[in-house]
């Protein structure tokens, strides 16, 4: 908490939009992990697929954290 109380606010939005611009990247690949996983036959690739999902939910929860009671939006 400290950590982000001592950093400049330009500090913080720039980490907070690269957090945001990986949190979507890493949603696409998963997706697209998920999508290809889907085609694919074999133990294997059901396990992938699996983990693929999972990873999606967990990005797009990550995703989610990152816009709720966003400083960057100005009210009114």
């Amino acid at each position: 908490m400290a950590d982000a109380i001592a950093k400049p606010a330009s500090v913080r939005r720039e980490r907070l939009l690269r957090n945001r611009s990986l949190a979507k990247t890493g949603m696409a690949v998963s997706m697209g992990a998920l999508v290809l996983t889907g085609f694919l036959r074999g133990r294997n690739a059901g396990l992938a697929h699996v983990v693929a999902g999972v990873a999606l939910l967990g990005l797009s929860y990550w995703h989610h954290t990152l816009y709720t009671n966003d400083p960057v939006k100005r009210p009114g």
